[in-house]
C-alpha cells in the first residue's frame, strides 16, 4: 500500500490476503472503458490484458527479523509501502514507517529500499531490493549497540498520548523495544478500569500502564489532587518544559509552553511536589538551575509533540530487581535515571550512579567517572554546580574532584550543537549541608517573582499562598 492521508483502521501483525473476490472488485474498480466503443468480441480479451498487466506490475515482499522492528520500505521517488490496513506514518526523517515481524506487503515491481531498525538500543540494517514474480523474502537483522537492561536500566517514554488503537501502542512498544510506556487516555473510563494494571502486552521487559506518570497541568488542576496522585505511587512531572534559550528568568518565564506549564516547577519542586524535570535535554540550564538551588527532582525525557514513532526520547531508570510499575516509579523518584535521544550515557562517583547523596567531610576528594556509548555523540562533560569538571570525545572521561563546599555533578553527552543525553547529579553533601548556590537561589526568586506576576490575575488566592510558601523555602535556603 502506498502513503495515502486518509485515516485508515489498525491491520494485525501478521496481514492476511484479500480474498479472490475483493481482488476482483478492486480490479474492477481500477479498470476503465475504453471511450470509443470496440467490437464486443474484443473486449474480453482487452479485458484479460488489463488484468495480467495489473498482475504483472504488482508483486509483494515478506519482511523478517526474528523480533519487531520498525520496517521502512520506500522507493526512488520516495514513495513508501505499507503493511494492507496499515496507518501511514512517517518519522522525523520522512521516511515511511510500521511495526511489526513476518510482515506482507504488495509492492510494485521497482527497486525498492528495505529498513529494520529497532529503538535507539539497535543500529539499523537496510537492503535493496527488486521483487520478482510471487513473493520475495526479505531478511534483515539490526545489529544491537547496547543492551540497557542486561545492566539494570530500562528506557521509558512517560507521554505517550492514546490516540491511537491499542494494538499500534502495543506493536509500536516491541517494535522500538521500549521497556516503559505511560499512556495518557483520552477519558476517564480507561483510567478507572486500567488503574494499578499491566496492560495486556506487557512482559518481562516491557510494561505498558495508563497512571504510572502525571503531567500537571497548571495551578487550576489543585494541588489536593497532586497529593492524592502521589499517595496512589504516579510520578508527578511536567511536558514540553521550555522552548528556546533560558539563560535568564526572563527567557525561561516567556519560553513556558502553557498547555504543560514546567514554569511553574519552581513552586513544585521546591515544595517537594514533583518527581521530575521534562525535559532537561530540551532544557538542561533550567534543570541545573532547579538542582543548584536545593531541589532534588530526576532528570527525565520526552516531549507532547508526537513526532516520529514513541520513545525517540527515553527516560533510563536504574530498577532494582525486577521490572515493574512500582520498581520503575521508586528509580525515578531515587533519582537513578539518565534522559536521552539516544546514546548510554553513564556517571559514577567512587562507584555510586545517579541519584546517590554522598555525605563527606570538607577537602574530600573523589574520582568521578563518565562514559558514553551511541550516535551522534560528540563529546562528553561532567559539570558540578560551579562548572565544567572535565570533558573529552566519545567514550570516557574521568577526573579528580575536591568537595570543599556542597555541590552536586551530572554527566552530559553532546553532539551537532544538543544535549544528547544528560543524568540527574550524584550529589555531594558536606557534613550534612545540601547544595543551595546562591546564584542559583536568586534565579529561582527572580524565576518565581515574574511568574507571580503572570498568573496573578488567573489563579486563586489558595495558590497565591502556595507560591508564597515556596518563596520562603528559596529564602532559608539563603541564610
Amino acid at each position: 500500500m502506498r502513503d495515502d492521508p486518509t485515516p485508515l483502521t489498525e491491520a494485525p501483525t501478521t496481514p492476511t490476503a484479500p480474498s479472490t473476490k475483493a481482488r476482483t472488485a478492486q480490479r474492477a474498480t481500477q479498470w476503465t472503458a475504453p471511450q470509443t466503443a470496440q467490437p464486443t468480441a474484443q473486449r474480453p480479451a482487452e479485458r484479460a490484458t488489463e488484468r495480467a498487466a495489473q498482475q504483472s506490475a504488482q508483486r509483494t515482499i515478506r519482511l523478517r527479523a526474528g523480533f519487531p522492528c520498525r520496517w521502512s520500505v520506500w522507493s526512488a521517488d520516495g514513495k513508501g509501502w505499507f503493511p494492507r490496513d496499515t496507518p501511514p506514518a512517517r518519522d522525523l526523517d520522512g521516511l515511511p514507517y510500521f511495526h511489526g515481524d513476518d510482515l506482507v506487503l504488495d509492492v510494485p515491481r521497482e527497486p525498492l529500499t528495505v529498513r529494520a531498525a529497532r529503538g535507539m538500543e539497535y543500529d539499523w540494517a537496510e537492503t535493496t531490493v527488486v521483487p520478482g514474480v510471487g513473493e520475495t523474502l526479505v531478511e534483515l537483522t539490526p545489529r544491537r549497540i547496547y543492551d540497557a537492561a542486561a545492566r539494570g536500566w530500562y528506557g521509558a517514554d512517560l507521554h505517550v498520548p492514546l490516540t491511537r488503537p491499542s494494538q499500534w501502542v502495543a506493536d509500536s512498544q516491541h517494535g522500538e523495544d521500549l521497556h516503559v510506556v505511560n499512556l495518557l487516555p483520552g477519558d476517564q473510563d480507561a483510567v478507572e478500569r486500567w488503574s494499578g494494571r499491566d496492560l495486556p502486552w506487557s512482559d518481562e521487559t516491557h510494561l505498558a500502564r495508563v497512571d504510572l506518570a502525571h503531567h500537571a497541568l497548571g495551578p487550576e488542576e489543585g494541588y489536593d489532587n497532586v497529593r492524592k496522585l502521589r499517595e496512589r505511587g504516579a510520578l508527578i512531572g511536567y511536558a514540553n518544559a521550555f522552548r528556546g534559550p533560558v539563560e535568564t528568568p526572563e527567557q525561561l518565564v516567556g519560553a513556558g509552553d502553557p498547555r504543560y506549564d514546567a514554569r511553574l516547577s519552581v513552586v513544585d519542586a521546591a515544595l517537594g511536589l514533583v518527581d521530575s524535570f521534562c525535559s532537561a535535554i530540551g532544557s538542561d540550564r533550567a534543570y541545573r538551575r532547579l538542582i543548584g538551588a536545593g531541589n532534588r527532582v530526576a532528570a527525565v525525557a520526552g516531549t507532547a509533540q508526537r513526532l516520529g514513532p514513541i520513545g525517540r526520547e527515553r527516560t533510563y531508570a536504574h530498577v532494582a530487581g525486577r521490572l515493574s510499575a512500582e520498581s520503575y516509579a521508586d528509580a525515578v523518584r531515587g533519582g537513578r535515571t539518565f534522559a536521552t535521544t539516544g546514546p548510554f550515557l553513564e556517571l559514577s562517583i567512587e562507584g555510586h550512579g545517579p541519584g546517590a547523596t554522598l555525605d563527606l567531610a570538607p577537602g574530600s576528594r573523589v574520582r568521578v567517572i563518565g562514559r558514553v556509548i551511541g550516535p551522534l555523540v560528540e563529546n562528553i562533560r561532567l559539570l558540578t554546580a560551579d562548572g565544567e569538571l572535565a570533558a573529552g570525545p566519545p567514550g570516557e572521561v574521568a577526573a579528580d574532584l575536591t568537595v570543599v563546599w556542597p555541590t552536586y555533578v551530572v554527566a552530559l553527552a553532546e553532539g551537532g550543537g544538543q544535549v544528547r543525553a544528560h543524568t540527574s547529579p550524584v550529589y555531594l553533601d558536606v557534613e550534612g549541608r545540601r547544595v543551595a548556590r546562591e546564584e542559583d537561589v536568586t534565579f529561582c526568586l527572580r524565576w518565581l517573582e515574574l511568574l507571580e506576576d503572570l498568573v496573578r490575575d488567573r489563579v486563586s488566592a489558595e495558590y497565591l499562598a502556595v507560591v508564597e510558601e515556596a518563596r520562603r523555602v528559596y529564602q532559608s535556603r539563603l541564610a
